[in-house]
C-alpha cells in the first residue's frame, strides 16, 4: 500500500510542476498579447482561447498535489469544537465523502472524454480544437484527488493539522 500511496504522490507533484509550467506559459501569452494592444500591434487571435484552455487544465493538474497539502477549502470550525474522538470520525466520513465524489466526477469526466473522442467532437473557435483535449486532464485530475482522499487516513494524516490546530483553528 505504501508504494501506491508513493506513487499517487509522485505522479500528483508531476501534474502539479506541468500545471505551474502551463501558468508561466500563459502569464507571457497575456503578457504578450496586452502589450501587443497596447503597442498598437495586431494581438494573436489564439491567445483569449488557449488562456481559457489552459486554465481549465490548470486546475485538475493541480487538485491532487492540493488535496495532498491541504491546499483545497476545509472548513475547520466544527473539528475546532469536536472532543478529539468524534473529530477522528467525522474526519474519517469526510475523507470518504470527498474520495467518493472525486471518484464520482472521474467517472463521469471520463465518460464525457470517452463520448467525445467516439463522436470525434471539436471545439471551433478561433482555432479548432478536439473535444476530447477538453476533457483529458478531469478523470485524472478527480481520480488522483480521490486517491488523495483516500490516501490521508492510512497516512495517518488528518485534516485538522499543522499550525491551525495549534491556534484552535481559527
Amino acid at each position: 500500500m505504501s508504494m501506491l500511496i508513493t506513487a499517487v504522490d509522485l505522479i500528483s507533484r508531476f501534474l502539479f510542476l506541468l500545471a505551474i509550467l502551463i501558468t508561466a506559459a500563459l502569464v507571457f501569452i497575456v503578457t504578450y498579447d496586452v502589450g501587443a494592444r497596447n503597442l498598437g500591434l495586431t494581438p494573436p487571435n489564439w491567445a483569449v482561447n488557449t488562456v481559457e484552455y489552459g486554465m481549465l487544465h490548470i486546475t485538475f493538474l493541480a487538485l491532487p498535489w492540493l488535496v495532498r497539502t491541504r491546499g483545497h477549502v476545509c472548513v475547520e470550525l466544527v473539528l475546532t469544537y469536536l472532543p478529539a474522538r468524534a473529530r477522528t470520525a467525522w474526519e474519517l466520513a469526510l475523507h470518504a465523502i470527498s474520495a467518493l465524489i472525486c471518484f464520482y466526477l472521474a467517472y463521469r469526466s471520463g465518460l464525457s472524454l470517452a463520448d467525445t473522442i467516439a463522436k470525434g467532437s471539436y471545439e471551433v473557435r478561433s482555432f479548432d480544437m478536439p473535444m476530447w483535449m477538453l476533457f483529458a486532464s478531469m478523470p485524472a485530475g478527480f481520480l488522483l484527488g480521490g486517491l488523495q482522499f483516500v490516501a490521508f487516513p492510512l497516512r495517518g494524516d488528518s485534516f485538522f493539522a499543522g499550525a491551525a490546530a495549534e491556534k484552535g483553528g481559527l
